[in-house]
């Protein structure tokens, strides 16, 4: 017995429903396709290509959280190093001080108002480096690939770690005395020590900030190279998508047609009891 002869079990609109049914489904992924980019959205589109994609997205925040953490640790480093920039600017202007109380012009009360000035210019780096500088330069610290880095000391450097407490800064006295000249280069001589000391540590400052920078060009690369791998495995070709689902919506439709046609063939038996 045909297809046609069974009217309890219309076999042709069964098989037309199956079809509609399974391009229908093709629909529906092309279009969420079309909507998110990627051609896995689930575990079930592709076990192993999702297992890949989750490998490389754990990667790549991993990568961009470094590389916020070195951004981070780079403008702490550099807010530091202005604190000492400023300190090695105020040692420049003692010195020039203390070079200026060290002419054979210069009177007493010149060289007690020179040293009012250093006074103010000592308690100004004091509390630059009370309130301004990071314990954590000197007493070490962890960033990026650097590893348990400090600068020279556990902590951060006092006046009289420095010598430039008040009583190893002192210019004044009569200019023709000697001691008062002996006083005037043990100034001089502590405030280059100090100065020395400051110019070296901006140096290692730099010298970290440039290789962090460094790191961080790496990882850019990488990122870079990371992110058009997992393109490759999870982006989708929107183009060949949107052939697809042109394509599935016209055999939706002639599926659609094929189903209307199989409903109405018993129909035709019905012209047997006329």
């Amino acid at each position: 017995m045909s297809d046609l002869g069974r009217i309890n079990t219309n076999v042709a609109a069964l098989r037309a429903y199956l079809h509609l049914s399974q391009v229908n489904d093709k629909i529906l992924k092309a279009a969420e396709r079309l909507s998110t980019g990627s051609v896995v959205n689930r575990a079930s589109d592709d076990p192993a290509r999702y297992g890949v994609k989750r490998v490389f997205e754990r990667t790549i925040a991993t990568k961009y959280r470094f590389n916020e953490n070195i951004e981070r640790g780079v403008d702490w480093l550099q807010t530091n190093d202005s604190q000492l920039a400023g300190i090695v600017d105020m040692l420049l202007e003692m010195n020039d001080l203390a070079s200026q109380a060290k002419a054979g012009g210069v009177t007493s009360a010149e060289r007690v108002a020179i040293q009012l000035q250093l006074n103010s210019l000592r308690a100004e780096i004091v509390s630059v480096l009370q309130s301004g500088v990071s314990a954590m330069l000197y007493s070490g610290f962890t960033l990026g690939n650097l590893s348990n880095v400090s600068l020279t000391g556990s902590t951060v450097p006092s006046a009289a770690t420095l010598s430039i407490e008040a009583s190893d800064i002192d210019v004044t006295g009569s200019p023709s005395s000697s001691t008062v000249t002996a006083k005037i280069n043990t100034t001089i001589s502590n405030v280059t020590s100090a100065l020395n000391r400051f110019v070296r540590e901006e140096q290692q400052i730099a010298a970290w900030i440039y290789r962090l920078e460094f790191e961080k060009d790496m990882t850019d690369t990488e990122l870079a190279n990371l992110e058009a791998s997992l393109s490759t495995i999870a982006d989708a070709d929107i183009a060949r998508e949107q052939v697809d689902l042109t394509k599935y919506q016209i055999i939706q439709q002639t599926a659609m047609a094929m189903l209307t046609q199989a409903n109405m063939a018993p129909a035709a038996l019905l012209s047997l009891f006329g």
